[in-house]
């Protein structure tokens, strides 16, 4: 459980932060395995009994920046400071930021 008091947002500022969850839901944490790794094989494996597509989404710069910020918040049960400035570079101000952790998480 993170320990982050509920920022104080203004509803557009709410707006973005489900926005920028919404664009990553189903993205999951990591990198894609190596092709023809056997992580790889064993996926696609999976993924063909359960009838799912394997394949991977293309992620842009700013959902590779959401992805990677919660994916580490979730690790460090708190707000991965060393993502902050690339968040704020896609526009993101702090309250925002731990918003995205608190939610994300």
């Amino acid at each position: 459980m993170l320990t982050i008091a509920t920022p104080d947002l203004s509803p557009q500022e709410w707006t973005h932060v489900r926005r920028a969850l919404d664009t990553v839901a189903d993205c999951g944490c990591g990198d894609p395995p190596a092709p023809g790794s056997l992580r790889d094989r064993i996926g696609r494996a999976v993924d063909a009994v359960a009838g799912r597509d394997h394949r991977q989404p293309d992620l842009s710069p700013y959902q590779r920046a959401i992805r990677d910020f919660l994916c580490d918040s979730a690790r460090v049960r708190g707000v991965a400071e060393a993502h902050v400035p690339t968040l704020h570079t896609h526009g993101f101000n702090r309250a925002q930021i731990e918003a995205l952790a608190l939610v994300g998480a």
